[in-house]
């Protein structure tokens, strides 16, 4: 009892020591946690702006974890901070930085965070400052953080400017408020663990070489910054990574941690979605939920009759203490090996996807948990079946969903990284997986074909998962992604016929441009011809035909010289968008 006393009261002392420094470590939202809701509020917000959108020279990417852009490699990067409805966003200089892409994370404040029409009336403004500009603006990757303090909202924008090649360009942005609040926030641990995370999304696509860290921090005071900063360079030198202190920082007085990651590919990713068939096997690298265990650990400390509960019916406090520690060891090591290996088991630049050598599709495991397979489902538009739910400890997790100390148990940060692949492969990936420290390959379910995107879960998955809503979407056919998709309540069907000229031909052209098309919810095809010309013939809402004729005037591969189309009547000839 003298021991759990003295536990206790350390816990406190610290959390007093910090409250004088203007943290509250009980209000900060651990790991991914601290992103505004997917489900029940981003979603939606961008269902409800989505049409207006469209009319702006901007540009949101189909959904994907990271932006991707062909390349030569050579890029720069230009960071500016503006605030939440994006004042002082300058169009003269948008027209001199002419950006590729942008990455795009918001913070706002819980206020604003806690509805979808709230959240929507927020962004649009920003977004139609920087569709009002003569360049059109592609946002590449978005990610939006909740704070508990009123003036720390900002919207930091990433604008990255490369030149058509050979390669592919990666990038990826991703924050946290803190991972661990049982630890100094100014430990390696919380740096190397929010650097890592937003790595991992680069990992997944085997990017391993060229990374370069563009840090993002702020804290309430000069020394924790000056601690951050220094972890930063730490991290950076131990895994050999690139670090660019040379950008601009929020410095509105509110912990936070992570960074903009860029690197170079020398393979197709693996988004080869439309390959996805029966009989793919879907391999985890390792046990995932370690949210439920830090919080866990966090809410025992609070509540002593957390802690009494905890003792007598799942582990010892010092128990939960050693796996929390080997937990914050994993989480702070970035995933570069598996990189390597994902890498291995990718398509040459130009070369086909192959069944039998080539992996499919790759997942972060991370803030939304199991619901990443329900996710996949949709995108590939297959329906798939988990007959294992590996969590690192079942026990902790079902502990913290029935006391509702984490809605979701199977949440994580930095998390394990899931494979499909059809059986050889994956069998192959196994084998080079082993060996590597902390990894546990294992396959814990299978693609059962071409579906609606539903997702198939053992019937357990209710001791992890305690809010309905959540349960209703990921167990029933709802079309959790619907609200990212274009909401038309009526609109003039059109085809138009098109012709591209330039260097668009050998480029990537034709995939990115399906891409946009299938995001735009339209139907058709585009092939080459022989003169070295592309044709596109696409239906749908006039609308959504003119922004994917503007897309192609500005496409972000390849060099368009000139586009001639033809406006016809509908015909509803087609059911999907292919390349032919």
């Amino acid at each position: 009892m003298e021991m759990r006393d003295d536990r206790i009261r350390v816990f406190r002392e610290r959390l007093d020591k910090y409250l004088d420094l203007g943290i509250n470590l009980l209000s900060l939202a651990i790991g991914c946690s601290v992103k505004v809701d997917l489900y029940d509020t981003l979603y939606p917000a961008l269902s409800l702006v989505n049409n207006e959108i469209a009319k702006l020279n901007i540009e949101i990417q189909p959904r994907e974890d990271v932006a991707v852009l062909r390349s030569n490699g050579d890029y720069s990067l230009v960071r500016r901070i503006y605030d939440i409805t994006g004042n002082g966003v300058n169009k003269d200089e948008l027209v001199s930085i002419n950006p590729s892409v942008a990455l795009l994370l918001l913070q706002v404040h819980q206020s604003r965070a806690s509805s979808p029409r709230e959240f929507a009336s927020s962004i649009i403004s920003l977004y139609r400052r920087l569709g009002s500009s003569p360049v059109r603006v592609r946002i590449g990757k978005g990610h939006s953080i909740v704070s508990t303090k009123e003036k720390a909202e900002f919207a930091l924008i990433d604008f990255i400017s490369t030149k058509s090649g050979d390669g592919y360009l990666l990038a990826n942005n991703d924050t946290i408020q803190i991972i661990d609040p049982t630890e100094d926030p100014g430990s390696y641990r919380q740096v190397a663990t929010a650097v890592s995370n937003a790595l991992n999304d680069l990992f997944i696509k085997g990017v391993y070489r060229d990374i370069t860290i563009y840090p993002v921090y702020d804290a309430p005071i000069e020394d924790l910054k000056e601690k951050l900063m220094k972890n930063f360079r730490e991290f950076s030198s131990k895994w050999d990574l690139q670090l660019s202190t040379d950008v601009q920082q929020p410095r509105v007085n509110y912990l936070l941690m992570g960074a903009t990651v860029v690197g170079t590919l020398d393979r197709e990713p693996p988004m080869f979605y439309d390959n996805i068939k029966a009989g793919f096997k879907i391999l985890i690298t390792r046990p995932f939920g370690e949210l439920s265990i830090i919080s866990t650990y966090l809410t025992a400390h609070v509540d002593e009759s957390i802690m009494d509960e905890l003792e007598r019916n799942v582990m010892s406090i010092e128990d939960l203490e050693k796996l929390k520690i080997k937990i914050m060891d994993i989480l702070s090591r970035p995933n570069i090996e598996i990189a390597r290996v994902i890498s291995k088991y990718l398509p040459e630049i130009g070369e086909a996807f192959r069944e039998d050598e080539h992996i499919a599709a790759t997942i972060d495991v991370s803030g939304p948990g199991i619901f990443v397979f329900k996710e996949l489902a949709e995108q590939a538009n297959v329906d798939v079946a988990l007959y294992n739910i590996p969590l690192i400890s079942p026990e902790v997790a079902r502990f913290a969903a029935e006391h509702y100390i984490i809605t979701d148990a199977t949440a994580g940060t930095n998390g394990a990284i899931a494979i499909v692949a059809s059986k050889d492969v994956i069998d192959s990936i196994v084998r080079d997986l082993r060996g590597i420290e902390d990894v546990q390959p294992m396959v814990i379910g299978e693609v059962m074909g071409k579906g609606s995107g539903r997702l198939f879960v053992p019937d357990y998955v209710t001791r992890y998962i305690t809010s309905k809503s959540l349960l209703m979407k990921l167990t029933m056919n709802i079309d959790v992604l619907r609200s990212l998709r274009r909401q038309q309540v009526k609109c003039e069907k059109v085809r138009v016929e098109a012709r591209v000229f330039g260097n668009v031909q050998g480029v990537g052209f034709r995939p990115t441009l399906r891409r946009q098309a299938l995001s735009l919810g339209l139907t058709g095809y585009v092939r080459n011809l022989p003169d070295g010309s592309v044709e596109v013939v696409a239906e749908g809402c006039k609308e959504d035909v003119m922004a994917l004729i503007e897309w192609i005037r500005s496409s972000p591969v390849g060099s368009v010289e000139t586009i001639n189309y033809v406006i016809k009547q509908y015909f509803g000839e087609f059911e999907d968008f292919e390349i032919r």
